[in-house]
């Protein structure tokens, strides 16, 4: 199961719900398409450089990008919002290890190729304006959400103040006490609600993911109170997490 998982987080571009045309094209280097509507295809082109580096032609516009050292396979067209009558290109560049793989997604309004965003996967794309992006965070799946904003031509993270934590769609996270461990009432304070028993389980219901710093969860006890515990404390004082990665 874990191997399933990591596999699809760190290289598999899933579309589900998607139309067919996008669900089952490959990456190339070249592609005949119509991007930007107007009924005539443009001849679409990804030339891979040094460092990775890159070039993306578009008809007669030219973009150069930069993948950071990442090897670049080649690209996707995509269909991000069956409701306008633009297509996407998918930029696929793979790094050493799976959290450096990332995708550029690019648009075309009939001048100029725009950079719309970079992602760590495209998980799920459903043709509405709305990616949802997962990635892998030890023992658990961060989904973020992005809608797309045609007006500025960006692909719009949108924030949550907490995650749930998921091993995979519909399965909970559960481990074992091995060390006994306090869960405090909020993430700033250190005021405690509960101490958790050594040999009881708990569930990591959500997680806070600051820009820096540790991840703070947001843990159940086997008494059902619920408190805050830091990362590297849940990790160090439990057993049986799925930990992969």
């Amino acid at each position: 199961m874990k191997t399933s998982l990591l596999a699809v987080l760190s290289s598999a571009v899933l579309f589900a719900g998607a139309p067919a045309s996008a669900q089952n094209s490959e990456f190339v280097k070249s592609a005949q398409v119509d991007l930007d509507g107007d009924g005539k295809p443009e001849a679409v082109s990804l030339t891979p450089g040094k460092d990775g580096k890159f070039t993306l032609k578009v008809g007669g516009a030219t973009l150069n990008g930069d993948a950071s050292g990442n090897e670049v396979p080649g690209f996707q067209v995509v269909d991000l919002d069956t409701g306008d009558k633009w297509k996407e290109l998918l930029v696929q560049t793979l790094g050493e290890m799976d959290d450096g793989h990332r995708y550029f997604v690019y648009g075309y309004d009939g001048k100029a190729v725009k950079l719309l965003g970079d992602v760590h996967a495209l998980t799920e794309a459903k043709g509405n304006g709305i990616v949802l992006v997962d990635r892998w965070m030890g023992f658990w799946q961060k989904r973020d959400k992005y809608t797309l904003d045609r007006k500025a031509w960006k692909l719009v993270h949108v924030p949550q103040e907490l995650y749930a934590v998921t091993y995979a769609p519909g399965e909970e996270v559960t481990a074992t006490v091995k060390k006994s461990f306090p869960l405090t009432q909020s993430r700033t304070g250190s005021a405690v609600v509960a101490t958790t028993a050594q040999g009881t389980k708990v569930k990591v219901l959500a997680a806070s993911v600051p820009a820096k710093g540790e991840v703070l969860y947001l843990v159940r006890s086997s008494t059902g109170l619920v408190g805050w515990v830091p990362g590297n404390v849940l990790v160090e004082s439990t057993d049986g997490l799925p930990l992969a990665g």
